[in-house]
């Protein structure tokens, strides 16, 4: 289920930004967790723009969540000496 995913972008450490596709286009983008609103029985999600506009959405017609502008969680990489 896409509200499994959506719960485990926000808690993931560090946070990546992600965006949530609807079925007919549209696109949110979450840059913080405190942007996301997820209800209990994970029927709808509330997001707020950049505007602070709140968006209700029905989880019936999310259809994916995946980081924004390609971001990628990081692996951990060493970091060279000089």
């Amino acid at each position: 289920m896409v509200i499994k995913s959506i719960r485990e972008f926000n808690h993931a450490v560090p946070f990546v930004p992600y965006e949530i596709h609807m079925a007919s286009g549209e696109t949110y983008e979450v840059p913080h967790p405190d942007f996301i609103s997820i209800s209990p029985r994970g029927s709808y999600v509330i997001i707020i723009d950049a505007e602070e506009r709140p968006h209700h959405l029905n989880a019936l017609l999310i259809d994916r969540a995946s980081p924004l502008n390609d971001h990628r969680p990081r692996k951990n990489r060493r970091r060279s000496q000089k």
